[in-house]
């Protein structure tokens, strides 16, 4: 077989051993106590993505990266018994029942095909697919199903015939052939569109059959044939030629190494198993696959990672290694401690032998052996056995040979060298004693020169010149440089190294030790492990960190590796290869590589204790309890990547399962804000070593990984509102190497009142609620001024008013003045004129006085009348003139009410005195724009000066016509202007808006 020609290139072999031994293949077992739900697995199938499926008799059970899925009846499976599994072109998975038929799963949910459908029975033993069709087998007849509609055509035998049930199905020329336990063996047929089942020969009791090329296996009652394939569908009968084995095989699988594995159960006989079928020998497997049971009955393979997979009906689920990466090779009862080489030979050291091997000859020396060595050197020595005066740390020569405890071996000198708790042995290549040394020490090493140095624990270190008449140099305990406490060392070029659990690290150089730690060089102290590294050293302390330094010129710490990093904390041993340290811890061994870590543990097949190691070549071999490992380093520290892709497998929001339609092969998961506590599992690409992946994860490219964890799972609670998408990144520690890829899109929905949506629609609210309640505030204050204005109109209306009716007494008193001046002078005919106009001029002025303005014409038309008025006061001495603009229609411009009375009562009370010779008053209006009209009031009296009393400006009548001015809205200063010049007379110009 392959694993006994790759056996030759191990460093050490087991022909090396004259004991029993054999290669023992990494596997697990599943069953009913942990992952299974029943310890009867019936059927196997590893599908096309690498995905082993399991059928029991109480269930189907997906098993994806060491991740176990199960489906029920509850689930939608047709019956828990499921004795044939199958995959169709499609990637549909088939399951038949024993005893309701077929359920097909298209990854979210199953078709159950029954009787009622057209299957010929509904007890399936057997399914095989082929193009278009789904061939199953039933107890009674058999069936062929469409896997695209699901049509369904069968055939039975007469009833006359045995019982029609099929053991199993085969492919020869393009043509598919089935073999039935009692009815013999059969062929499909197509005749004019019609498909026909032809009956070849009829052979009895076949239990199962299997096509190997041009020849096809074929079980029977405790035996099996190996036939041509020719013959065999010819109906030729040749069933009782070339019998093999010795039990009942229901099932076969071929490796890609040409390798054929039987299942095998005797029913009655205790004669099945696991077997491997070379030619025509029928070898068990149940011992290097460590599979007990008697009962196998399913079979499957995984070409792409070489694994076997051997279903029981008593014991579960076996999986097996078939081309593990580490191959452990067991030696009963052995413990193996150490490993030397010489230039020809090796050697190995184990709990109770050394064995020696070359080219010529093997050595095996066992404990009694190195027990006489030592008797011998007692008896007949006349050199003083060393003695605990001496600082030595006395031998115990009365211990038993079976007492004798290994500690390490060396090699100096072409010499083995191993200390013991009975002393020193130095043995030849060819295993003769060369050197025996009476002392104890847990560890030795050599100068340069090659002189022994043994360490005491608490006798200080004695570096011998002469073996044989036990000449050294001691080194007393008591100077600080020398080594105390010494756990390991190392020879390298020109110097020796030592390492201490309480004192650091000490050197033996230029013919005398050093200590790092007392001269400053090095502080740390609880040091375990020495391993060269390339041209610098690797050193581990008691806590499980690795310190890389250069020793070379100057000390130097070039990096420190942090326990955190490595799996385990206590480590075993250090050694290297080709840029590699290699760390072996409690957990497993790591590879160290430019900050690429991989590591190896019992998933790879590596078990505990990892008692010693050696590098040869590309192979790394580790001494264990019960034999020894072997590792190609060639083959771990190149692998490529195996993770290559992410596949998100469910959604969970809520502890509610999301309907997986609605996130495959879809990017973007869309969530309502409420639904925003969500469980997303996910798995890689099928691989050897799931437990080797570590998972980081994060939300968004901006934000950092997660922490790593071994679940292919990230629970994410209470997701804000957001748009994520979510990274995951892939620490395969069988490999060193990470993969990283988008997982899924995942939004989680805002509510309804924080979408862009609802706020526009809030915000335009409050737009438009601000915006009526703008319009309503404008509306009412323009109710408000408009009923201020109508108040204040009413109030200017009524001011005017009352100003007027100020104007009218005040009026009148002058008026009456005059009427009294006649009265008294007799004037009776003046008097009677000027009561008449003055009577007029009341009638005028009550008709005007409640008008807030009125029309140019009746102005003119009252002033004449007061003129008339005052004038006759006068005796008509003042000439007046009046004007008008040809342009102004007196009829239609309207003007303030009794606005100029007031100024030409003042220029017939203050303007002519007697002294004003030819005294004149003009009146003009012009039209100076089209709206505005300039009334102007001109006389030649008296005038004024400025530094005089402005009595015009004083006078009451006046100061009314500017206070209903500036009520009316006109600016009084611009308005009204009077100019008047001493004795030359006033003017006063009036502009109004007309």
């Amino acid at each position: 077989m392959p694993f006994y020609k790759t056996i030759r290139f191990f460093l050490f072999s087991l022909l090396w051993f004259n004991v029993a031994f054999s290669q023992n293949f990494p596997g697990k077992n599943y069953t009913a106590a942990n992952e299974l739900p029943n310890n009867a697995v019936r059927s196997l199938l590893v599908d096309s993505n690498n995905i082993l499926w399991i059928g029991t008799d109480n269930g189907v059970v997906k098993k994806e990266n060491d991740v176990f899925k199960y489906f029920f009846e509850e689930d939608g499976l047709a019956l828990n018994s499921c004795w044939a599994i199958a995959e169709d072109k499609n990637k549909k998975l088939w399951f038949g029942s024993y005893g309701e038929g077929i359920s097909v799963y298209d990854g979210f949910k199953f078709r159950v095909l029954s009787e009622k459908h057209g299957l010929v029975h509904n007890q399936v033993t057997k399914l095989f697919s082929k193009g278009n069709y789904m061939y199953v087998g039933t107890s009674n007849g058999v069936s062929r199903i469409d896997i695209n509609t699901f049509k369904i055509d069968s055939w039975s035998i007469p009833a006359e015939e045995e019982l029609f049930r099929i053991t199993g199905f085969f492919e020869y020329k393009r043509k598919v052939y089935l073999a039935s336990y009692k009815a013999g063996i059969y062929k499909f047929t197509e005749e004019k569109n019609n498909t026909q089942l032809v009956k070849l020969n009829a052979h009895k009791n076949i239990y199962a059959v299997f096509k190997d090329k041009d020849s096809i296996y074929s079980s029977n009652q405790g035996f099996f044939t190996k036939n041509n394939l020719a013959d065999y569908v010819n109906g030729k009968d040749t069933l009782s030629a070339d019998k093999a084995g010795t039990s009942i095989i229901w099932d076969y699988v071929k490796t890609k190494d040409d390798q054929v594995f039987a299942a095998a159960w005797g029913i009655y006989d205790t004669n099945g198993g696991i077997y491997e079928i070379q030619d025509d020998a029928f070898m068990s497997r149940a011992s290097e696959f460590n599979i007990p049971s008697k009962e196998v009955i399913s079979l499957a393979y995984d070409p792409d990672f070489e694994k076997l997979y051997a279903g029981t009906r008593d014991a579960g689920l076996f999986e097996i290694a078939l081309k593990p990466q580490i191959k452990f090779h067991e030696i009963e009862e052995k413990n193996v401690l150490g490993f030397a080489r010489t230039d020809g030979t090796s050697a190995v050291l184990m709990n109770d032998a050394i064995i020696l091997k070359n080219a010529e000859n093997e050595h095996r020396l066992g404990l009694s052996q190195l027990k006489q060595w030592q008797e011998n050197y007692v008896r007949n020595t006349n050199i003083p056995l060393p003695k605990h005066a001496d600082d030595f740390y006395e031998l115990d020569y009365t211990t038993r040979a079976a007492d004798i405890s290994f500690y390490d071996i060396k090699v100096s000198g072409n010499v083995f060298w191993i200390n013991t708790n009975i002393g020193v042995f130095a043995i030849k290549a060819s295993g003769e004693l060369k050197h025996y040394l009476p002392v104890h020490s847990e560890e030795i090493n050599f100068t340069p020169d090659g002189h022994l140095i043994e360490t005491n624990p608490y006798g200080g270190v004695r570096v011998y010149s002469d073996l044989d008449a036990l000449d050294y140099i001691h080194y007393n305990q008591e100077d600080p440089q020398t080594p105390t406490m010494v756990v390991n060392s190392l020879q390298k070029d020109d110097k020796t190294y030592f390492l201490s659990v309480f004192s650091g690290l000490y050197v033996w150089k230029k013919n005398d030790f050093h200590s790092y730690l007392q001269n400053g060089i090095w502080g740390e102290k609880k040091l375990r492990h020495i391993s060269t590294f390339g041209k610098d050293l690797a050193i581990s302390n008691e806590f499980g960190d690795v310190f890389i330094v250069n020793d070379n010129n100057s000390f130097e710490l070039l990096k420190k590796i942090p326990r955190a990093k490595i799996q385990g904390n206590t480590i075993s041993f250090l050694k290297e290869y080709r840029g590699n340290l290699l760390i072996g811890t409690e957990k497993g061994l790591s590879l160290y590589n430019e900050d690429r870590y991989i590591f190896i543990d019992e998933e790879q097949g590596l078990q505990q204790p990892l008692l010693s190691a050696e590098v040869n070549k590309n192979i790394l071999t580790i001494g264990s309890k019960d034999g020894f490992y072997n590792i190609d380093l060639d083959a771990i520290s190149d692998t490529n990547a195996l993770v290559k892709s992410i596949e998100i497998k469910e959604v969970f929001t809520n502890n509610a399962k999301f309907p997986s339609g609605q996130y495959i092969d879809k990017e973007d998961i869309r969530l309502p804000y409420n639904e925003n506590t969500v469980l997303l599992k996910f798995s890689t690409n099928a691989h050897p070593y799931p437990h080797k992946l570590k998972y980081q994860y994060r939300l968004n490219a901006s934000e950092n990984w997660s922490l790593p964890t071994s679940k292919p799972e990230i629970f994410l609670p209470f997701l804000p509102s957001n748009d994520y998408e979510v990274d995951v990144k892939v620490l395969d520690q069988s490999t060193g190497l990470n993969y990283t890829d988008s997982l899924v899109k995942l939004s989680i929905l805002p509510p309804y009142w924080q979408t862009w949506w609802f706020i526009a629609l809030i915000i335009s609210s409050i737009l438009l609620a601000v915006y009526v309640f703008y319009k309503f505030q404008i509306n009412q204050a323009r109710r408000f001024e408009a009923q201020k204005r109508l108040i204040q109109k009413r109030f200017e209306e009524t001011k005017m008013e009352a100003l007027l009716a100020q104007m009218n007494p005040h009026f009148i008193f002058n008026a009456m003045n005059s009427i009294q001046n006649y009265i008294m002078d007799s004037d009776i005919d003046n008097a009677s004129v000027f009561l008449g106009d003055f009577a007029k001029l009341i009638r005028l002025n009550l008709d005007h006085c409640t008008k807030p303005s009125i029309l140019l014409v009746e102005e003119i038309e009252y002033l004449q009348s007061y003129i008339r008025v005052e004038n006759t006061r006068f005796n008509n001495n003042i000439k007046v003139v009046m004007e008008i603009d040809p342009r102004i229609d007196t009829y239609e411009v309207e003007i303030p009410t009794m606005l100029l009375q007031s100024f030409v009562e003042n220029v017939f009370v203050h303007a002519f005195p007697a002294s004003i010779q030819n005294p004149t008053l003009k009146i003009s209006f012009n039209l100076l724009t089209e709206n505005i009209l300039q009334c102007k009031i001109e006389d030649n009296g008296a005038g004024f000066s400025e530094n005089s009393g402005n009595k015009l400006h004083k006078s009451r009548g006046v100061s009314l016509v500017k206070e209903r001015l500036a009520l009316l809205g006109y600016d009084v200063e611009e308005t009204i202007q009077i100019n008047s010049e001493k004795n030359k007379g006033t003017s006063v110009i009036i502009n109004l808006k007309i």
